[in-house]
């Protein structure tokens, strides 16, 4: 069997296909646990609500003028409700740093359903840009959109979408654009547990501008919040840490959402010590690895860019499925270098393999996201060479930070070159 069979009329087929099941999968979820559950008689406390109705309360709580109360669990569950029109079993509490409830508040200024679909749309619009700028190929686009993950963002109004942007312009902006390229790490911040790996990388390779620029970005941003929500609310967001920590290390959290080693080791059982201490240990083995390729000055920005990806969800120690479109940005870095150059044997076969296992994993068989990221890394890995075979320093097409457009407009899944 020839190793690279996903050629792209194959290609094109199968994120066609995968796209439509994430949309019928989106519709089915929102009918079954949101409409027919009202319809049908279900008491009101046990309907299901989406994530976005925490993200909505803070923004209320800030026009209304009590900011820090959004870190008080039983008013911020209140607002909630008000907003739902009913009452809910459960907990959605609000561990985010002050500044993004400013970023918040807009959406809180009309109904939430109404700013569940202003910020799915916004955040949406930005992804698929960033993506487009990355491999400029309709194909690749379709791809992205079609990622598993999507189907529950459509669903909760969660952040990955925004992550999976910001995480792309920083990497987009790292040469002509350092400045750009630190705001957007600076706005990483507002989920710091999946940026962990990035400033190693950066300070491995002397990107000094980046990482002032994101330093500046986070403390503006910090005395902005401080200005407009008052101490009181970044006292209460402190006090709140703790509440993130329970999360990690209690027994009631959700370990099958979870896109990390360690969610699968508490899905499967193992107690929170061994648990941590073998992610660590991974953590450490992909951070060392990104660290040196970081360092190389021969190896494609491409595959630095993937390789940092890949790292940031592997060391993450809270990621849940709805964050994983950071890893559609590292593949979409590896193809744009594959494209420059040429797939190692089977590479195709594995990341349509990799697509299909996220799929299933994410929305059906969950419990099993633990691995993609470590499998992605070791599957670029291997093609990391290419670029040093190909081309000296300084002459990798990647480099160019106009290749998007260019590469991304070639055939999408050249086999055999």
């Amino acid at each position: 069997m020839h190793p690279n069979l996903m050629d792209r009329r194959r290609a094109a087929t199968l994120v066609a296909a995968l796209a439509a099941v994430n949309l019928l999968y989106a519709v089915g979820i929102i009918w079954h646990e949101y409409a027919v559950p009202a319809m049908g008689g279900v008491a009101r406390n046990d309907l299901p609500f989406p994530d976005f109705a925490a993200f909505w309360a803070a923004g209320v709580m800030t026009l209304e003028g009590t900011p820090a109360l959004a870190y008080d669990l039983a008013a911020h569950k209140a607002t909630q409700a008000s907003g739902l029109g009913f009452e809910f079993s459960g907990l959605m509490p609000w561990l985010y740093p002050p500044y993004f409830q400013l970023l918040m508040t807009p959406f809180a200024a009309v109904p939430l359903w109404v700013g569940m679909a202003a910020w799915i749309a916004v955040t949406l619009a930005l992804y698929l840009w960033v993506c487009w700028r990355i491999l400029s190929d309709p194909v690749a686009l379709l791809g992205a959109l079609a990622a598993a993950p999507t189907a529950i963002i459509l669903v909760n109004g969660q952040t990955g979408f925004l992550i999976g942007g910001l995480l792309g312009l920083l990497l987009l902006n790292l040469d002509r654009r350092p400045v750009r390229a630190g705001i957007a790490l600076g706005l990483l911040s507002i989920k710091p547990q999946l940026a962990l790996a990035l400033p190693f990388a950066l300070m491995a390779a002397g990107r000094w501008r980046v990482l002032i620029a994101a330093s500046l970005t986070l403390l503006v941003s910090a005395i902005l919040a401080w200005a407009v929500l008052g101490a009181a609310t970044w006292i209460a967001f402190f006090g709140s840490i703790t509440q993130s920590a329970d999360l990690l290390s209690g027994v009631t959290e959700r370990w099958d959402m979870y896109g990390n080693l360690y969610g699968w080791e508490r899905y499967a059982g193992v107690d929170f010590l061994p648990a941590i201490l073998i992610h660590g240990a991974l953590a450490l083995a992909i951070l060392g690895a990104t660290v040196a390729a970081w360092r190389s000055p021969r190896l494609s920005p491409d595959i630095k860019a993937a390789l940092l990806c890949f790292a940031a969800a592997a060391v993450a120690p809270r990621i849940l499925n709805y964050d994983l479109h950071i890893l559609v940005i590292g593949v979409l870095f590896q193809l744009r270098h594959a494209l420059a150059h040429h797939f190692y044997p089977g590479e195709q076969l594995l990341l349509a393999a990799v697509a299909l296992a996220a799929f299933v994993s994410v929305l059906f068989a969950r419990g099993v996201t633990g691995f993609l990221a470590p499998a992605l890394f070791v599957s670029c890995w291997f093609g990391h060479g290419r670029s040093s075979r190909a081309s000296g320093p300084g002459n990798d097409a990647s480099v160019d930070p106009q290749a998007p457009a260019r590469l991304g407009a070639q055939p999408l899944a050249r086999a055999g070159r």
